[in-house]
């Protein structure tokens, strides 16, 4: 019945947007231009704002421009749809990240049997009524493909494919102010054969990126990993909804004194608090959804598109406590992963800032610290 009516919300607010991003204003205006720069040879441009404000508006629409801010490699998945019309790209990317969305679903629902024992669609209702999958596939986000093969690789390290896992995790360097957070507590949980994968993969796409765009595009994709843990300033133009900034321990302390204390106070203290949290996850067991968890309370950089990764943590701790009926710590798990699957579609209604999502988050982390709440299911164990 919730599924249901989150999957109407979905369809009754976001679809007027639908059309502001067939007319040009989505995020996906930014992943085309950058597709098309390539494409025409202008990739030493790709971080020139002029660049991306002419040809955008000269061929798509008026609008404010926004500047590729990724590692260089990631635009070449942009490359064959910028041979078609901005419109007939949308649809077709949107399409692919429905056919994603449903290879992710496939992907983990070995690990939801709970969930599938109470209806046999509920691990795809997870996924498909969760409000921000429906933000980032209205707005064209890369943040569906970010889900894919955070999912790829976290089923990877639960059966046990270490290698696997490190050259998944490697591919989402193009959001690196969660992937690095994640590599670091496999190096700090001294899983050697994940890093040494990340490594490989991370060695290989800068390698791509140096090709693609030089030295300056090198230089520019570290001036984007510089900013990227610095405190999130203004609103994106193509925003759908309230300030799409991404529930994050920073975001939430700059919610509650924000007022009162200097910005730079705000981004000292949530910098501090993230690395407390970062020591703590270390001494916890390795769990793949925790790494995500803790990448997601601890990032400075992000929208509300990136918070899909949420789906992962919500999914298992649903798994693993829906069908509990006693003990209180057990029944708070389940409800505040419930509170936290239903909260994102309520804001958007209401209006309101996504930074209280923190709070909830950080509910789900007493949850995530037993990897042994999370088994692999006997029948996909080998």
């Amino acid at each position: 019945m919730v599924s249901a009516a989150l999957f109407l919300t979905e369809i009754i607010a976001l679809s007027p947007y639908v059309l502001a991003a067939l007319n040009g204003r989505a995020a996906f205006r930014r992943l085309y231009t950058a597709g098309f720069l390539i494409r025409s040879g202008q990739r030493c441009s790709l971080n020139d704002y002029s660049t991306n404000r002419q040809y955008p508006n000269e061929r798509i629409s008026q609008d404010d421009a926004e500047v590729f801010d990724r590692p260089i490699y990631e635009a070449l998945l942009f490359v064959p749809l910028s041979l078609l019309t901005y419109r007939t790209a949308y649809v077709v990317f949107f399409t692919v990240n429905l056919v994603l969305l449903g290879f992710s679903i496939r992907a983990l629902r070995p690990f939801l049997e709970k969930l599938e024992n109470v209806w046999e669609w509920l691990p795809a209702a997870v996924f498909l009524c969760f409000f921000p999958v429906a933000l980032a596939l209205v707005q064209g986000e890369d943040s569906i493909v970010l889900l894919t093969l955070m999912v790829a690789s976290a089923v990877s390290f639960y059966r046990g494919r270490d290698l696997s896992a490190g050259v998944l995790l490697g591919l989402t360097l193009f959001k690196f102010e969660f992937a690095l957070p994640i590599a670091l507590l496999f190096v700090l949980w001294r899983r050697w054969r994940i890093v040494a994968g990340f490594l490989v993969t991370g060695a290989a796409v800068m390698l791509v990126s140096l090709a693609l765009g030089g030295v300056a595009g090198l230089r520019a994709s570290a001036h984007g990993l510089f900013s990227a843990f610095l405190p999130l300033v203004g609103v994106r133009p193509n925003s759908v909804g309230p300030s799409p900034a991404m529930p994050t321990l920073r975001c939430l302390f700059d919610a509650l004194a924000g007022s009162h204390i200097s910005p730079g106070k705000v981004y000292a203290t949530a910098a501090v608090c993230s690395i407390l949290l970062l020591v703590w996850a270390a001494t916890r067991k390795e769990n793949f959804a925790l790494a995500i968890l803790v990448a997601l309370l601890g990032c400075s950089h992000g929208t509300i598109y990136d918070a899909v990764l949420l789906v992962i943590p919500i999914a298992m701790v649903l798994d693993a406590r829906l069908a509990v009926t006693t003990g209180k710590s057990r029944l708070w798990s389940r409800n505040i992963a419930s509170l936290l699957f239903v909260a994102p579609a309520a804001l958007f209604l209401a209006g309101s800032s996504y930074c209280s999502l923190a709070l909830m988050m950080l509910g789900l982390l007493m949850p995530l610290r037993f990897t042994s709440s999370y088994s692999l299911p006997t029948e996909v164990a080998g």
